[in-house]
């Protein structure tokens, strides 16, 4: 053994402002996941997803919705459900967003 680590060091993701906001408010459902920098393609999103609710997708990962469709704008927040009726999306930010 040469006493050398091989140790990875890894950085916390910080939740962006928005999503703080956005979780904070009542949604009248339960919310899978809010998600960040969201690229509409087609029916589907491609986002950063932030407190996913099944503790699968870290912070600060990339996902891609199933289709949605939009159920409410609140204060420029877009709560969106699968059309399986399964699950429920806030999208925060979509990308190219000031």
């Amino acid at each position: 053994m040469t006493g050398k680590h091989n140790l990875s060091v890894v950085t916390p993701t910080t939740v962006p402002m928005q999503v703080l906001v956005a979780s904070r408010m009542e949604w009248g459902v339960i919310i899978d996941a809010f998600l960040t920098n969201a690229a509409r393609v087609g029916d589907r999103y491609a986002a950063e997803s932030y407190f996913d609710r099944s503790g699968a997708i870290s912070d600060g990962m990339t996902v891609v919705t199933p289709p949605v469709v939009l159920l409410l704008n609140r204060e420029g927040f877009l709560l969106v459900r699968s059309a399986c009726r399964n699950d429920h999306y806030v999208i925060v930010s979509e990308h190219g967003e000031g």
